[in-house]
């Protein structure tokens, strides 16, 4: 059974009933499952980051809105790239639980964009599996909360990663200890 959760942002709200109706293979769609016409008004603000491994994560997709805040286009980049030395530890000690049993995500997060202003921001993250190259994906949601002040700096931060909140689908919820490798995908799953 899928919980249910609360979402500040009506966007990350849309995006997570959308992955709800998918067809699930395991306890995460497929990615092919994904159709990106179906959520059209909602891909500009999205991103979708493969993982084969927590350090070698990296963005295959980024929308065009989320590529204007950022001041770049992060396909093919590593996350960790974008992260402040300081984010790091929010950054594992959010995806690596997730992955590892799978589940989903809420998660706020303080940015500094390329545009000039400070945002508060919600994400929901929504693991998918990769069955062609026995990988896993997460796409990620990201709504602007609201915009907390302005820099002078032309670049973007992940500044802090912050109150995450675990989305039971299926698989049962991270416990306290932190997870140390990532799901492996059963045969069915490939």
């Amino acid at each position: 059974m899928i919980a249910s959760t609360t979402f500040h942002a009506r966007d990350c709200q849309r995006f997570f009933e959308y992955w709800k109706g998918l067809p699930k293979n395991g306890v995460a769609p497929d990615r092919s499952a994904f159709d990106p016409v179906a959520i059209r008004d909602l891909t500009p603000m999205m991103v979708m980051v493969e993982y084969q491994t927590l350090e070698t994560a990296h963005f295959r997709y980024a929308g065009s809105k989320l590529t204007e805040i950022l001041g770049f286009d992060p396909t093919r980049s590593r996350y960790l790239d974008l992260l402040e030395e300081s984010a790091v530890g929010s950054f594992f000690n959010a995806s690596l639980p997730m992955l590892h049993v799978p589940c989903g995500g809420r998660f706020n997060i303080k940015t500094q964009s390329a545009t000039g202003y400070f945002m508060n921001c919600e994400a929901v993250d929504l693991p998918f599996v990769n069955s062609r190259d026995g990988t896993w994906i997460v796409m990620a949601l990201i709504g602007i909360l609201g915009i907390t002040g302005m820099h002078d700096e032309r670049s973007f931060r992940i500044l802090e990663i912050e109150n995450s909140e675990w989305i039971d689908i299926g698989a049962g919820l991270p416990g306290p200890e932190t997870a140390t490798k990532l799901a492996p995908l059963a045969a069915g799953e490939r």
